[in-house]
């Protein structure tokens, strides 16, 4: 049958997103694991998730230290023979810190993951932080704020946090020169033994998993602790509002950076659902009102974006954006008349039927094979939530009406509970 190229494809809706099936389980020590088994690739993704962020840290700088330079040599193996093991196999091992977790993360073939998981436990089991690879770090991320300090974009962000949380929370404050210089062996390893036990980890396994697999990664995490070592207790920071309006000249700028927000809600809210589909209105996407005005209309910037940053007990909302410094006064109007309008006027049927749309695709693409649920699955994790609050979420979005978005509209976009951070020149 041929197909009639004078008509376009009818639309159809997404009508339900599933999720691909996960089975949980308790290893011997008590550590969870939760295994994703599916796609035909014979490949594995072995996440391990410590409670180790930036919230669990007492000095300025050691979680991201800890995350980067636990692959830099152990009692048994340099960072070259490290390096080399995982890229003889063509496997990968990376590790990140978060604001309030750590991410360990291993990549294989099936058939060589017997003789990489030794050296993954030896990582998370006997790292040693050499001085040598601390000294390289300090000067590689030293130079790299050095460059950043150049840059409208950074000073903007490291403003914008500074001012909801205060320099000294851990979502406020922005690594410096000297917070690197105080690093030592002795302090990173502190925080690795005390954050990375069993007991603090959560294990997501995703591919083609055999109960072979599943049996070799519960041999080496699941069967003993990890460390003896007693947990620090971290105190949570108060954190400091330092204003309305935050301007940083930059004489030479040719670019003015603005943030633009406000403490916000987190996606345990109620509201929060709700309030992403409002966001992806206003500023969450290419077709976003912020983009067409600024953008489109004005050509004050190549891009300009409004997100949701959440996190266990926090949260903020920012708008981000370049412009020419000619533009930074009207594009600061702009985007207030923006907000004030989804306070103001319903949004239309056609826009927001768009916009349910392009978040189901979204979402269909973001959870499209196993890989993919596993991080839809973490984040989930992380604020103890199911696959059933998911998909509450996404009917919450989808039956979310042009009243309620007034509604949130004046509750969490007006531009009045908003603060403005400019850097460059106005």
């Amino acid at each position: 049958m041929l197909l009639d190229r004078t008509r376009e494809p009818q639309l159809k809706s997404i009508e339900k997103i599933e999720l691909l099936p996960v089975q949980k389980t308790v290893f011997k020590n008590g550590m969870t694991a939760h295994i994703i088994n599916a796609g035909e690739q014979d490949v594995l993704k072995l996440e391990l998730i410590f409670k180790a962020g930036r919230r669990h840290e007492q000095a300025k700088g050691v979680a991201g230290a800890v995350s980067q330079l636990m692959r830099d040599g152990t009692s048994k193996h340099s960072s070259k023979e490290i390096a080399e093991a995982f890229d003889f196999y063509g496997a990968s091992l990376n590790s990140q810190a978060f604001i309030d977790s750590c991410s360990v993360t291993f990549f294989s073939l099936n058939k060589h993951v017997p003789k990489l998981l030794p050296l993954v436990h030896e990582i998370l089991t006997e790292a040693i932080f050499p001085t040598g690879e601390l000294q390289t770090y300090i000067q590689n991320h030293t130079q790299k704020i050095l460059v950043n300090l150049e840059k409208v974009e950074f000073l903007a962000q490291r403003n914008f946090t500074a001012s909801l949380f205060g320099q000294n929370h851990f979502i406020g404050y922005t690594t410096t020169e000297s917070d690197l210089i105080n690093l030592d062996s002795e302090s990173l390893i502190s925080f690795y033994s005390s954050r990375f036990h069993f007991d603090n980890c959560t294990a997501i396994i995703a591919g083609k998993v055999s109960d072979q697999t599943v049996k070799l990664i519960e041999q080496y995490f699941g069967s003993e602790n990890f460390s003896e070592s007693k947990k620090i207790s971290v105190e949570p920071v108060i954190h400091s509002f330092s204003g309305k309006e935050v301007y940083e000249e930059k004489k030479d700028a040719v670019q003015s950076a603005i943030r633009i927000g406000r403490r916000f809600i987190n996606r345990l809210h109620p509201d929060f659902s709700k309030v992403k589909v409002l966001n992806m209105i206003f500023g969450g996407y290419f077709g976003s009102r912020l983009m067409s005005n600024l953008r489109e209309d004005k050509g004050y910037c190549y891009g300009i974006y409004s997100t949701a940053a959440s996190f266990l007990d926090d949260a903020y909302f920012c708008v981000a954006t370049e412009v020419n410094v000619d533009a930074t006064l009207d594009a600061i109007h702009q985007i207030r008349i923006e907000m004030m309008n989804l306070c103001n006027q319903k949004v239309a049927e056609d826009e927001l039927r768009l916009v349910k749309n392009y978040i189901m695709g979204t979402i269909l693409s973001d959870t499209d094979g196993a890989f993919n649920v596993s991080e839809v699955l973490k984040h989930l994790i992380l604020y103890n939530l199911t696959p059933a609050d998911f998909q509450n979420g996404i009917s919450e979005m989808m039956n979310v009406t042009s009243d309620d978005l007034i509604q949130l509209a004046n509750r969490y976009l007006h531009p009045d509970s908003m603060i403005e951070v400019v850097v460059g020149k106005k």
